[in-house]
């Protein structure tokens, strides 16, 4: 008994004739510790399948080469087998996620054009014959486009997108502009000359005051208005900008075929 040159256990007799004629493997001679290991092989390798394996498999580091596709749901797999599973499954996940997201969904990716049916919220003008069941869903709502065959799909670039409701506007076809709430102070002024502040008004500095034609009086106050000294997010920009990342914007056309 050995292995051959492609690593394979070996005998001088052939596998089949003994499966057919019943012989077992055995030893060509005959004492306890060899009788031992041929009778575990005869437990282990017989080709027809006729004695279970007892106990684990240690292969020791080598592989088991060349397995057959598994045709029971017990079977092991073999790579390519697993590999095409893998595949599969990723295949019927991503159309069962398409199949659940409807005409008129919006998502945020990292694409940048149009896409398996995802067109880019830029605003552009797409033909009503060509996608009809959008335009059952938004109609001429955010541009008729030609006003006969066309219309336009959304164009969320440069905005942030926020749920319907509260403060929001009415509909979710109209932008609402940006704004800040007002920023007011107060400044007073006592008998004695002295000044004093709250809200907006954040210093008080001495100087020269400019009282029209008399010109310029020594020694008057200046009060200043200037709302970065007490937050340092005014002034920061020159509209409202709170911190973000830049995404994409899409909207589902059709259905899956």
């Amino acid at each position: 008994m050995g292995y051959d040159s492609q690593g394979n256990f070996s005998r001088l007799h052939n596998w089949e004739d003994d499966r057919r004629n019943d012989i077992e493997i055995v030893t060509d001679h005959h004492d306890e510790e060899d009788d031992n290991f041929a009778n575990g092989l005869s437990l282990c390798f017989l080709r027809d399948g006729r004695v279970a394996m007892q106990d684990n498999f240690d292969a020791g580091n080598f592989q088991l080469k060349n397995v057959r596709d598994a045709t029971l749901d017990k079977d092991a797999v073999n790579l390519k087998q697993l590999k095409d599973q893998i595949d599969e499954l990723k295949t019927t996940l991503l159309e069962n996620i398409n199949k659940g997201l409807k005409v008129g969904d919006i998502k945020v990716s990292l694409q940048e054009a149009n896409h398996d049916n995802w067109l880019l919220c830029d605003g552009q003008e797409i033909s009503r014959a060509d996608y009809p069941d959008l335009f059952k869903v938004i109609g001429i709502n955010f541009g008729e486009g030609n006003g006969t065959t066309t219309f336009n799909v959304p164009d969320y670039r440069g905005k942030f997108l926020r749920g319907l409701g509260g403060d929001a506007e009415k509909d979710m076809y109209t932008t609402q502009a940006e704004g800040l709430p007002n920023a007011t102070g107060t400044l007073g002024c006592n008998n004695r000359g002295g000044f004093s502040n709250a809200g907006g008004m954040v210093s008080i500095d001495s100087g020269s005051v400019n009282v029209g034609t008399s010109g310029p009086i020594a020694g008057g106050m200046v009060a200043t208005f200037d709302l970065s000294k007490s937050n340092e997010l005014f002034g920061a920009s020159n509209h409202v900008t709170p911190i973000n990342q830049a995404v994409n914007y899409f909207i589902k056309a059709k259905e899956e075929a």
